[in-house]
């Protein structure tokens, strides 16, 4: 009944009156499995975003920072923190008072962020992990004792949880429990809707469109326009801007998710025993949305790591990391050494074999040969059929005279 209802987190930080600690633990252990923003694969996608409009100088950082990795590598990186340290799981949420979305004189207001015990929740996490890096910290969080995060674990949280910022269903109610209470229905496959939000729909373009989401769709200049009025914005705003970006996903989360965009109601009006059928129409509209949603949120955390890491003081910024033995770490880093083809807007990141020095030069000069040869035996035998074509022309000239 725990499981069915959702954990709440607070029950993953201290142990359970009444529950044994080994069986507590797993109790945690599948709860977290539940409670990721976008699935991997999506957090990928806004990685490679983010990788395409990052400056030269932010690029350089950030490979330095990761030991050779970049912002798609470790997009995902908290999660594997949360299976670790489960109260960090609240980083990833913005709750909103229950029944906001549906209250009229709430709606009226901005969201509330004041739901944040111990300031562990997104906004306060994105400020502090910002501030941090900026030597301008004025968000504060009391971490346990021996642990100490480095400059560059900072850097993959706030990767991670600005791709969450853009994750409608984080700033859902603890009451319906960030909707992993309202069940739906596609296909003829019930979820929760957290579910459909978190993975389904990335895990279903990539299932029905393979050419599309690996053709390299995740670049900055499929929101060029969004991108550049955010970060003129964002040089006059600055971290007040996390504040403005959050408004707008929990409007979105109101107007588009619990209200159905295509029909005007609530969606909750057209649960049938429970369950809310959803169609083709609203479930390609979410999808648009969706991938849309990942390439503004890439392109906004290009802005934010750009105006971090393109400065001189960027390179006192420490590297490694104070959080080790996380769980498919290890496994993560054996693939990484392995040659593997990738998205074609990325494949400099996928371990595509290059060649330099030496080595390009005579693999260059051996198919420049080869293209020369192959070109002067067509030219020989084009000059050889042009050469009978005269001989022909002249023997027919020939011929006429002594007629």
């Amino acid at each position: 009944a725990i499981l069915a209802q959702g954990m709440p987190s607070s029950t993953c930080v201290t142990t359970a009156m009444g529950v044994s600690r080994p069986f507590h633990v797993l109790l945690c252990k599948v709860w977290l499995t539940s409670v990721l923003a976008w699935d991997k694969d999506g957090h990928e996608a806004i990685g490679m975003t983010t990788m395409s409009a990052l400056e030269t100088p932010a690029v350089a950082q950030v490979k330095r920072l990761m030991h050779g990795k970049d912002a798609v590598d470790v997009a995902a990186w908290a999660h594997k923190v949360n299976k670790k340290y489960p109260w960090t799981v609240e980083f990833h949420f913005q709750r909103q008072p229950s029944g906001r979305c549906f209250d009229k004189e709430l709606m009226r207001k901005p969201p509330s962020f004041s739901d944040c015990p111990d300031n562990r929740c997104l906004i306060s996490g994105l400020k502090h992990f910002y501030g941090r890096l900026v030597n301008k910290q004025n968000v504060d969080i009391q971490w346990p004792s021996g642990m100490k995060l480095t400059d560059a674990d900072a850097v993959k949280f706030l990767i991670n949880l600005m791709g969450d910022l853009h994750q409608p269903m984080h700033f859902a109610t603890a009451s319906d429990d960030v909707g992993r209470n309202i069940m739906v229905k596609f296909r003829g496959k019930t979820m929760s809707l957290y579910d459909m939000w978190d993975g389904y729909i990335t895990q279903t373009v990539m299932r029905e469109s393979p050419s599309f989401w690996w053709g390299g769709w995740t670049h900055v200049q499929r929101t060029r326009v969004e991108y550049e009025q955010d970060g003129a914005q964002w040089k006059k705003d600055g971290v007040k801007l996390l504040e403005k970006w959050a408004e707008e996903t929990a409007a979105y989360l109101c107007n588009n998710v619990y209200k159905n965009p295509v029909t005007g109601r609530s969606i909750q009006e057209e649960a049938s025993n429970g369950v809310i059928s959803i169609d083709e129409g609203l479930f390609e509209t979410w999808k648009r949305e969706m991938l849309s949603k990942m390439l503004v949120a890439g392109a906004r955390t290009a802005i934010v790591l750009n105006s971090i890491l393109q400065h001189r003081e960027a390179a006192n910024l420490q590297g490694g990391t104070a959080i080790s033995h996380l769980e498919g770490e290890e496994d993560e880093e054996a693939r990484s050494k392995v040659p593997r083809a990738g998205r074609l807007a990325d494949a400099h990141h996928r371990g595509v074999n290059s060649r330099q020095g030496v080595s390009a030069a005579a693999i260059n000069f051996g198919i420049f040969f080869c293209v020369l040869v192959v070109f002067l035996r067509i030219m020989r035998l084009w000059q050889g059929r042009d050469a009978l074509a005269q001989a022909d022309k002249a023997k027919r000239s020939d011929t006429g005279k002594k007629t």
